[in-house]
């Protein structure tokens, strides 16, 4: 397996957005804290102009890190279509000043971003953004790293120190309107390593005979994540900064 990989780095933001519950109480309109791969994959295909093919859509991986500057409540938001069920304004979550760096492999996608098909938005279709920029990278494998305000795979939520919630979210959404889905862990802050830290086993409970901390060990510490070569790095540690490159179709176990 290639250790190194081509990536395009996407440099987004803007003034506010939100990412709706796919159900939610009348009246009221939560947002996600991130952006669902769903909404990365529209904001894809509004670059590209199209659909992807299928094959397209298999070769395709993205990562991000999403960070915005707080959240209000938008109290006039209306919904865009003739319902006789919902006919007056309802409150709806807000990000405000949200700003994504990108992160996409598998496919040469630098001509769409550089001159977008479509206008560029991010959620709603009159959340506009803007693009400051647009590059070829290197991403790597590497054993340990720090993580911060990404999309991570959900078995990882249990080890992540603070900050993290669990979202079922759509993974893709097909022309026909009909979602597939997955479930992932939102990391809202720093993780300073990965893989954690191992606890300290007293001493007086040590078996020489034991291979040190084996017991603490877990399958997911030897997955290797992708970090951009020269990218950003932990000012305390030194470790690079990963991300988790996520595909829009479903993985096998």
């Amino acid at each position: 397996m290639d250790t190194r990989i081509d990536a395009l780095k996407i440099e987004i933001s803007g003034a506010v957005t939100s990412f709706r519950y796919p159900h939610f109480t009348q009246g009221y309109q939560p947002t996600y804290d991130m952006p669902p791969p769903s909404t990365i994959y529209g904001h894809i295909c509004n670059a590209v102009g199209r659909y992807l093919t299928d094959d397209e859509r298999a070769r395709l991986r993205f990562g991000y890190v999403f960070k915005h500057d707080g959240k209000f409540i938008d109290h006039m938001e209306h919904l865009h279509f003739n319902d006789p069920i919902q006919p007056f304004p309802f409150d709806r979550e807000m990000l405000f000043q949200p700003r994504l760096t990108l992160y996409l492999t598998g496919l040469d996608l630098e001509d769409a971003f550089r001159s977008p098909r479509y206008m560029v938005v991010l959620g709603r279709s009159q959340d506009l953004m803007t693009y400051h920029s647009v590059q070829k990278v290197m991403l790597q494998q590497v054993e340990s790293a720090y993580l911060e305000h990404t999309l991570l795979p959900m078995w990882m939520a249990a080890r992540l120190p603070k900050n993290v919630t669990v979202a079922t979210m759509a993974r893709y959404i097909a022309p026909n309107r009909q979602p597939e889905w997955g479930s992932y862990a939102l990391l809202r802050d720093i993780a300073p390593a990965w893989p954690p830290e191992m606890p300290t086993i007293d001493d007086e409970w040590d078996d020489p005979d034991d291979e040190a901390d084996s017991s603490w060990r877990f399958e997911g510490d030897e997955v290797a994540l992708w970090a951009e070569i020269d990218g950003p790095t932990h000012p305390k540690t030194g470790l690079p900064r990963a991300i988790w490159l996520h595909s829009f179709v479903e993985q096998s176990s």
